[in-house]
This record gives structure tokens, sequence and C-alpha cells, in this order.
């Protein structure tokens, strides 16, 4: 089950999403989503998933999506691409994700730029991502890089 805080994009536009993991990662996710979704036309999705423990109700989530929503506006406030902000609160973040994604989106997913022998979670959801249709882009490394500070 899913449940949605915000208006779900029309499927007739193009949305490059990018998830919410964490701010440095989601940040460098943006700048380069600001960057193809000007190239395509197309807005910007940020879509943060949130997973609730099954002794609280899907209705009754343990943060204010409310609070978590102005949190991620401020990581957009400079975009001049039109942006829109989804929390969904679901029992498995990777059901939650697949349930909130129109076939065949192009997903952006912020990882921190550590190595590890292991795959991290984000680099696992967009394996899942890919397998399920998608076209899921992990981007690592420091929001600042090479990137312009205005899209």
């Amino acid at each position: 089950m899913l449940i949605q805080t915000t208006p779900q994009i029309s499927s007739a536009s193009l949305a490059v999403t990018v998830l919410y993991t964490s701010i440095r990662p989601t940040l460098a996710a943006l700048r380069q989503a600001g960057l193809l979704a000007r190239d395509l036309g197309a807005s910007i999705r940020i879509l943060n998933v949130r997973a609730v423990p099954y002794p609280l109700p899907l209705d009754k989530p343990p943060a204010n999506s409310e609070v978590l929503a102005g949190n991620i506006r401020t990581l957009a406030d400079g975009l001049r691409i039109p942006t829109h902000i989804e929390i969904c609160h679901g029992r498995d973040v990777v059901d939650a994700l697949l349930q909130s994604l129109h076939p065949n989106s192009i997903v952006l997913i912020g990882a921190g730029a550590r190595r590890t022998w292991w795959p991290s979670k984000e680099r696992r959801w967009a394996k899942q991502l890919n397998q399920h249709g998608h076209h899921a882009i992990v981007v690592t490394g420091p929001a600042s890089d090479h990137l312009p500070s205005r899209l």
C-alpha cells in the first residue's frame, strides 16, 4: 500500500525523477537532473519514499510530511525548472517506489562517494528499478564538482 501526500505529476508530461536519499547526494542528483530536464524540456520530480514500520498505520507515518516537504523544497529553491515534491509512505521502500513511478521513468539516485565491495542501497535500488523497466542512474560525488551553481 502507498500513501502519497502531494499530487502526482500528470503522466502526459515528461519528468526526471530524483529520489531523495540524503542532502548532499540528492543535491548532486538534482543538479544533474536539472541539466537533463533542461535538455529534454522536462520537469523535475523529487520523490521521498518513507518506510513506515509495521506497528504504525500507513496513514499515520512517524514524520510530518509537511516538514519533510519543506526541507526538500529548500534543496530545489535555486532551480529554474518546474519542480514537484512528492512524499510517499509504504512498508517497503522499493515497492512504494515502484508503485509511484510511471512506466519507463528516468530516475536519478544520489549516492555517497564511498567505495566498498558491497553494493550500496542506492545501487541496489537502481538495479531493481532497471530490472522493472525504468532508467535509473546513480549519481555520485559532491554536489559542487563541475556543476553550475544555477540551472
